[in-house]
């Protein structure tokens, strides 16, 4: 939900820059919390089984092992730091969906009743237009990310986007 308060929050490109490296840095620590745990454990666990549990330095033979692990848990936090960034791409286009729905005067409710100030604010400052642009951004900003292009690269560009404009 920390997400729904960079829309409200960038009004240049410098705001932009700083929002989405916040942002980052929130899925960076986030992904970090939820596998720190989990390779440890996986690590002492291959450790046991290779016999080299407590030993000060792993055996030569033994190395190629431990490398592929690590390596999948590399792969397995990188593939955590874009989900959570996806997922809170997700939540700033229901957020724009919200001002988009106040924007056209629509009988639907909105998704994100906690945030009705923010939404409302949004609606009465920008136009239908403006709104699709930052919501067709953030699509962008998801496929790019899952194109594999830098995280920090993908969410400033759909930040800067997310600028007013005029």
């Amino acid at each position: 939900a920390k997400v729904l308060s960079l829309a409200p929050r960038v009004r240049g490109v410098g705001d932009a820059v700083l929002a989405a490296g916040e942002l980052v840095e929130t899925a960076q620590a986030d992904a970090k919390a939820a596998t720190e745990e989990r390779d440890a454990s996986e690590r002492t666990a291959l450790l046991r089984s290779l016999g080299a549990e407590g030993a000060a330095t792993i055996p030569p033979a033994l190395r190629a092992q431990v490398r592929q692990l690590e390596e999948d848990q590399k792969r397995r936090a990188t593939r955590a730091q874009r989900d959570v960034l996806d997922r809170a791409m997700v939540d700033l286009l229901s957020l724009y969906r919200d001002v988009l729905v106040i924007q056209l005067g629509a009988a639907v409710e909105l998704v994100n009743v906690e945030h009705e100030e923010t939404v409302r604010t949004l609606a009465e400052s920008s136009t239908p237009e403006q709104t699709l642009r930052r919501m067709d951004a953030v699509g962008v900003a998801r496929t790019r990310l899952a194109g594999n292009v830098a995280p920090l690269l993908a969410v400033e560009a759909m930040a800067i986007a997310l600028r007013p404009q005029g």
